[in-house]
C-alpha cells in the first residue's frame, strides 16, 4: 500500500489550512452582529461542514500522498486533483461569503444549500480521482466518494425545498456524511488501511496553532479599526499571554503525541477537536469585546463568560483529546488539565457577575491563573511525549 513518504504535512497542506482559517474567521465576525443562540447553532453547523471538508482533505493527504509534489508535474491524474482541490478552496470561500440574512435554521436552504452541494461534489470528485491514482486505494475512495455524493444530494434538495424542509435536508446532509464516514464502517477501513498517526496530530496541531494564533491576530486588527478607542496596552497583553498559554498546553498534551489507534477513540477524538475549533471561534468574539468594549451592547455583561468562560471549555476539550488518545499517564494529564479548566470557567462565572466596569480584570485574572496553573501541570507530567 503506498503511502506519503513524510510525516510532516505538505506545503499544499499548510496553504489549505491558511484559507480555512480565513473561513473560520469570518464566521466569527458573523456571530459577533448577532451572538445569540440560534445564529450559533446556524453558523456551527456552517462551521462543521467547512471542518468535514478540511478534515477529508487532511485524510487525503494521509493515505494518498500529495499530489502536488514536484515529482509529480506532467502527469495528467496529479494535475486534475490539483484543479480539484482548487475547486474545493473555491467552495469552501463560497459557503464562507453567503451570509445568511436570518439567524435562524430557516436560513440554511436556497443558496446556502447549493454552496454546500459544491463542497460536497468537489470532496466527492477528489476522491473519485484518488481511487484512479492510487487502485491500491480505491476501496477508501469509493466510501469517502459515497459519502460526499449522497450529501451533496441532500443538500441540492436544501436549496430545492420550501420552508421547513429545506433546513432540514441541510441538517440531514451533515448527518448522512458523518454516519458514512464515521459509521460502521470506519474499523474495518482503518485495519486495511491504518492511518499515519503522527501526520495526523501533526496536522491537527499546526491547524490548531494557527487558529489561536488568528485568533490573538484578530483582537490586534481590531484595534486598528475606526471607532474603536485606544485599547490599554495590558489587555491586548493578557490576550497575548491567554492565547500563547493555552496552544503550549494543547501543543504538549495532543500535538506531540500520536493519534488514537481505534475506531471508537479516533471518532472521539476527532469530535473534541471539532467542538474545539468552534469554542475558540465563540471565544475570539469576547476577546474583541474584552479589547473594543461597546457598553451599550445588550450582551455586555455577560461577556466576560464568552471570553473567560470560552477559554476554559477549550482548556477542558484538551483534557478529553488528552484522555481519549489513552496514551500512559493520560489519567493524570486529563484532571490536571481539567483543574485548569474549572478554573477558568470560574473566572469567566465570576466576572459576569461583576459590572461592565469591573468585569474586564477577568481575563487579566484568567492569564495569571492559567500561566501559574500550567507550569504547574506540565512539572507533573515528566514523561517525554509519545510522538517525540
Amino acid at each position: 500500500m503506498s503511502l506519503p513518504t513524510s510525516s510532516q504535512p505538505s506545503r499544499p497542506e499548510l496553504f489549505y489550512d491558511l484559507v480555512l482559517i480565513g473561513a473560520f474567521l469570518s464566521f466569527g465576525v458573523d456571530f459577533g452582529k448577532a451572538p445569540n443562540w440560534d445564529s450559533g447553532l446556524v453558523l456551527a453547523l456552517k462551521l462543521t461542514l467547512i471542518m468535514w471538508a478540511w478534515e477529508q482533505t487532511a485524510l487525503f493527504f494521509n493515505r494518498f500522498g500529495d499530489p502536488f509534489s514536484a515529482r509529480l508535474r506532467g502527469t495528467l491524474l496529479p494535475a486534475t486533483l490539483r484543479l480539484a482541490f482548487l475547486l474545493q478552496l473555491v467552495a469552501v470561500v463560497s459557503v464562507s461569503l453567503l451570509e445568511t440574512a436570518d439567524t435562524k435554521l430557516r436560513a440554511l436552504d436556497g443558496d446556502l444549500g447549493f454552496a454546500a452541494a459544491a463542497l460536497a461534489l468537489s470532496v466527492g470528485l477528489i476522491y473519485e480521482l484518488g481511487g484512479k491514482w492510487k487502485p491500491e486505494l480505491a476501496e477508501v475512495a469509493r466510501a469517502r466518494r459515497n459519502a460526499s455524493l449522497a450529501g451533496a444530494a441532500l443538500f441540492i434538495a436544501s436549496g430545492l425545498s420550501p420552508q421547513p424542509w429545506g433546513p432540514a435536508f441541510w441538517v440531514l446532509a451533515i448527518v448522512a456524511i458523518f454516519v458514512i464516514d464515521f459509521g460502521p464502517s470506519l474499523p474495518k477501513l482503518l485495519k486495511r488501511f491504518p492511518l499515519q498517526r503522527e501526520h495526523l496530530s501533526e496536522r491537527l496541531g499546526l491547524f490548531v496553532l494557527i487558529l489561536i494564533g488568528d485568533v490573538f491576530v484578530k483582537t490586534v486588527v481590531t484595534v486598528h479599526e475606526d471607532g474603536v478607542p485606544d485599547a490599554h496596552l495590558l489587555q491586548l497583553a493578557f490576550v497575548a499571554v491567554v492565547s500563547w498559554t493555552l496552544w503550549t498546553i494543547y501543543e504538549r498534551e495532543v500535538m506531540s503525541r500520536l493519534a488514537p489507534e481505534g475506531a471508537g477513540r479516533l471518532r472521539a477524538w476527532m469530535l473534541w477537536h471539532y467542538l474545539f475549533a468552534i469554542t475558540l471561534l465563540i471565544c475570539s468574539v469576547g476577546l474583541v469585546w474584552y479589547i473594543a468594549p461597546n457598553l451599550d451592547h445588550p450582551h455586555e455583561t455577560w461577556i466576560a463568560m464568552v471570553a473567560s468562560g470560552g477559554i476554559g471549555v477549550a482548556v477542558g476539550l484538551i483534557a478529553l483529546m488528552r484522555l481519549t488518545a489513552g496514551a500512559p499517564g493520560a489519567r493524570a494529564a486529563a484532571a490536571r488539565i481539567a483543574l485548569i479548566s474549572a478554573v477558568a470557567i470560574l473566572i469567566g462565572l465570576l466576572a459576569w457577575l461583576a459590572t461592565p466596569s469591573d468585569w474586564r480584570v477577568g481575563v487579566g485574572t484568567l492569564a495569571v491563573a492559567i500561566v501559574a496553573l500550567n507550569y504547574w501541570s506540565a512539572r507533573n507530567d515528566p514523561r517525554p511525549a509519545e510522538g517525540a
